[in-house]
């Protein structure tokens, strides 16, 4: 039986495979989670299997590739960091010529 092992130590972020931090681990967790499904799903709907497992197949291989390049690229904490940049508003806008004029009197 092989052994894991998933803390470096205290204060360390968790690093299994080379993915550092829960959070890719999650991703990546619901990632393929998803891809079953939908294999499933295809599959139920009555889908020839030669079409569903490649498809299954390849998007699973997809998504293990781009958390693997996303965890390498911007490590623990840079996805987090990436995505409030982009939320960030680009410029602030006043469109209020009068903002103070009800409270002069």
């Amino acid at each position: 039986m092989t052994h894991y092992p998933l803390n470096k130590g205290v204060n360390k972020p968790v690093e299994f495979k080379g993915l550092v931090g829960s959070r890719y681990l999650f991703l990546l967790l619901g990632g393929l989670g998803g891809v079953f499904l939908g294999y499933i799903a295809l599959y139920v709907a009555g889908l020839s299997s030669y079409l569903t497992l490649p498809l299954a197949v390849g998007s699973g291989f997809c998504w293990v590739t781009r958390v693997f390049s996303l965890s390498a690229k911007y490590g623990e904490h840079g996805a987090m960091k990436q995505l409030a940049k982009n939320r960030q508003p680009k410029r602030i806008v006043n469109r209020t010529p009068h903002l103070f004029k009800d409270l002069k009197g």
